[in-house]
């Protein structure tokens, strides 16, 4: 199973920044590899809650349904795939750290699929470079964002 994980620090406080990335809506926004996230379900954030993402990774649009599995507010996320291309669990968490805080997001797993499966390791290589786009992506829209843009 290949394993990524990466830290950025954020001027931003961190119960802002957890709101921001615990949103699937907001994954297009600061994720460059996410086309769509959202929720299947109705409700408040929790334990259990549903939700779907279509990613575009290996030159293949992949969708996969995942479920809360942890939920800490404001300090860590963490989601798991039921169904669809990879098997994978992905986790953010935010410690405050002076005038901001640092953000660490990971993900563990592999792509299903025979071909897919032993494309796992370019794919474990592609995803740390997307991540580190994303969270330089991430830190760039929250540090310059105003109160009217908070989403």
């Amino acid at each position: 199973m290949a394993r990524a994980e990466l830290s950025l620090f954020v001027d931003r406080p961190a119960d802002e920044v957890f709101a921001f990335v615990a949103e699937p809506a907001n994954n297009p926004r600061w994720r460059s590899y996410v086309i769509e996230s959202g929720w299947l379900d109705d409700g408040p954030m929790r334990l259990g809650r549903r939700g779907y993402q279509t990613s575009r990774i290996l030159g293949r649009t992949m969708s996969v349904e995942a479920v809360i599995v942890e939920w800490d507010p404001p300090h860590s996320v963490c989601w798991e795939a039921v169904r669809g291309g990879a098997t994978v669990r992905s986790w953010v968490h935010v410690e405050p750290q002076g005038t901001g805080c640092v953000v660490s997001g990971g993900a563990e797993g592999h792509f299903n699929g025979s071909i897919m499966r032993l494309l796992t390791p370019l794919g474990v290589r592609m995803m740390v470079r997307d991540a580190r786009s994303s969270l330089q992506k991430l830190k760039a829209a929250l540090e310059t964002r105003t109160e009217a843009g908070l989403t």
